[in-house]
């Protein structure tokens, strides 16, 4: 069983297209640090979950285009590239909610989706790894 060249297409243009939007995503929050936009430079803890929502996000993505030549030389199952996928998208969107809306002193409830997505990404990781090679 070999991987489908659309699987890799698509990997890959989730991949670039999710490093274009949260390198984006940095750009407007240096732009919200340099007009001392209050509701962001007074709130610790929105600060740093947005810059963990951007920096997870684009990492995530570039891992995305790793998958994808992975999946070119070995027989990833399916279901591991669509945990990644997936995964790479709910681990920063969880962080950015959770800057969004948070009592005071804690993340917001959608902190809860960054573990659930870590264990998607670490799932499409390991599955990738310990794929056979496509003869």
């Amino acid at each position: 069983m070999s991987t489908s060249k659309s699987a890799s297409d698509g990997l890959i243009r989730q991949g670039w297209l999710g490093i274009a939007f949260f390198m984006a995503v940095g750009l407007l929050l240096e732009s919200l640090l340099a007009w001392k936009t209050p509701a962001y430079l007074h709130d610790p803890i929105r600060r740093e979950l947005f810059r963990l929502a951007h920096s997870h996000g684009a990492l995530l993505h570039l891992l995305l285009i790793g998958m994808a030549f992975t999946a070119d030389r070995r027989q990833v199952p399916r279901a591991c590239r669509l945990s990644m996928r997936v995964g790479s998208i709910v681990m920063p969107l969880g962080f950015l909610l959770a800057g969004l809306w948070h009592p005071e002193g804690d993340p917001g409830h959608a902190i809860w989706l960054v573990p659930a997505a870590a264990i998607l990404v670490v799932f499409g990781a390991a599955g990738a790894a310990l794929a056979p090679e496509i003869r």
